[in-house]
């Protein structure tokens, strides 16, 4: 920082921090009017944090989306969490699908980010080891 900057104390850490591998509650879309409450809007969810990126001076994250459904659809590009260990440490309650099929990209200001816990930040958790080279290999094939 410059001398006689003033900190931009309006961007939370989280915004500074994320990186992919993170994973973090999101009100992501529906595909279909099942996962849509009228009164809530998208259902929250956990996502993947895929890729970060800036565009026009501002910071985009696409996030893969999450689901407890270990179905048939969209197979191929997805990160599976099922291990206790890997679900605790990614913040997650249950086994889940990531999948890098079906992203989004948002800014990091987009209201569908909700916090986690008893924090301001959506962050949940992170992959772990194992995973983030599952994530790796998944990214250069969606790119």
């Amino acid at each position: 920082m410059q001398p006689n900057q003033i900190p931009d104390t309006d961007t939370p850490c989280w915004k500074a921090t994320i990186s992919p591998g993170d994973v973090v509650r999101f009100r992501f879309p529906a595909a279909d009017c099942s996962d849509t409450n009228a009164a809530t809007g998208p259902k929250l969810r956990p996502c993947l944090v895929l890729e970060v990126f800036h565009f026009s001076g501002q910071r985009f994250v696409k996030l893969a989306y999450g689901t407890s459904a270990f179905t048939k659809a969209n197979k191929g590009c997805e990160v599976l969490v099922k291990h206790s260990g890997s679900c605790a440490t990614a913040g997650l309650n249950r086994p889940t699908r990531f999948v890098g099929a079906r992203s989004i990209i948002v800014s990091l200001d987009h209201s569908g980010f909700e916090p986690y816990g008893k924090t301001e930040s959506p962050l949940m958790g992170r992959l772990d080891g194992t995973l983030l080279k599952r994530l790796t290999a998944i990214r250069r094939r969606l790119r």
